[in-house]
């Protein structure tokens, strides 16, 4: 087995956030929700940006859906901060 085709074997590709949902067949807004909440594992493409473009691998979401109890290794739900609002 060459190195090349090794490195293909174990390699799985982010996908977004619409095909995630799809996947799963729930809404995107379900699916981001979820996120937030650390029932399912999502990447942030950019963990400093106010709003989070997320990203997902099928293997995750499949471990999360086979799983009783919420994922917590997202390190992003982990350590979210609560966001700030404005007093009225």
């Amino acid at each position: 087995m060459s190195s090349s085709s090794l490195a293909t074997d174990t390699f799985e590709p982010y996908v977004s956030s619409e095909v995630a949902a799809k996947y799963l067949g729930i809404s995107r807004r379900e699916l981001l929700a979820h996120t937030r909440s650390g029932r399912f594992v999502g990447h942030a493409v950019d963990p400093n940006a106010r709003r989070k473009d997320w990203r997902f691998k099928i293997s995750e979401l499949d471990a999360a859906m086979s799983c009783p109890t919420p994922v917590t290794q997202n390190s992003y739900n982990a350590t979210r901060q609560p966001g700030t609002r404005k007093a009225s």
